[in-house]
């Protein structure tokens, strides 16, 4: 339910996502804009649903916050993880259904692109090696990051995403 809106989304605004949305100015605005809405909302929302109390309209909304991730500086993990939240769903399950929501986009993106990735070089031992680490480092970071969650807020992540937007636009401004 939740990956729906987001596919219909990526089909109908891809080519202006690739285009329009990625100026300099628009990704440091969306950094700092969706880095406070977190804060905003893991500060103010209390935490009464776990994951296995998602409704299909729950999905369905935060399916839907996964679209506007296709402006660049949104992020579709944090669109996703601030929707649940706002919808009240602990730290840890708004954490764990983003990650679970990202598993079809990923599978898509492997049947769509992979034939042309294998078309242009062959496999070799480097991208067997390389597809092993990354799925290797994305397991470790993923465990780190529901384990730091399930213990902190989501502050240093928003921070981080404010603080990042502010240095976008010092070197924007600095360069005239």
């Amino acid at each position: 339910m939740a990956t729906i809106p987001g596919a219909i989304g990526g089909y109908l605004l891809q080519a202006r996502a690739e285009t329009a949305f990625r100026s300099p100015e628009i990704i440091a605005i969306a950094l700092i804009v969706m880095g406070l809405i977190l804060w905003a909302v893991d500060k103010a929302v209390d935490q009464r649903h776990v994951l296995g109390e998602m409704r299909w309209v729950d999905a369905l909304l935060i399916g839907l916050a996964q679209v506007i991730a296709l402006i660049p500086g949104v992020s579709r993990s944090g669109s996703t993880i601030t929707s649940a939240r706002g919808l009240r769903f602990d730290r840890e399950s708004a954490a764990e259904f983003s990650f679970l929501m990202s598993m079809p986009i990923i599978a898509a993106a492997v049947v769509l692109e992979g034939p042309k990735a294998l078309h242009e070089s062959a496999v070799t031992n480097e991208l067997m090696s390389g597809i092993v680490a990354s799925a290797i480092s994305g397991w470790l970071a993923i465990s780190i990051l529901m384990r730091y969650v399930s213990r902190h807020s989501y502050g240093i992540f928003a921070w981080y995403r404010v603080l990042l937007g502010i240095a976008v636009l010092a070197v924007i401004h600095a360069r005239g």
